[in-house]
């Protein structure tokens, strides 16, 4: 299974994690009980990479940090390549540089997230 950003396939992570939600909007009375509303039920996707090269990171990057705020995400799930049909979004990008050659650089500990739309 392979997994699918922006059209553009990229490396499995090390981890792969789906967190699901609800966007409600609870709020407390005034006399403490919590009310609310259920808007939506979403999810975020986290990827977790162990090492990568520049070229792998690269390619990533080129996948998320484009003129387009949402893209499609596709990933496997329950044994099945599940597309999302709504849009998701990227968050931020931390990576520690591990070594760096004229020939080669490594990336260690590279995490992002997608949310959903």
């Amino acid at each position: 299974m392979s997994f699918v950003v922006n059209g553009v396939t990229i490396k499995n992570p090390s981890t792969f994690k789906i967190e699901r939600y609800n966007v409600t909007t609870m709020e407390r009375l005034s006399n403490a009980d919590m009310v609310g509303d259920l808007i939506a039920k979403k999810r975020k996707f986290y990827f977790t990479y162990e090492a990568l090269t520049g070229i792998e990171l690269e390619a990533i990057l080129a996948a998320v940090d484009t003129d387009k705020l949402f893209f499609k995400l596709t990933y496997p799930e329950d044994g099945t390549s599940r597309t999302k049909t709504a849009e998701v979004y990227v968050g931020s990008i931390p990576a520690e540089l591990h070594y760096m050659t004229k020939k080669n650089t490594v990336w260690k500990n590279v995490t992002f997230n997608l949310i959903e739309r």
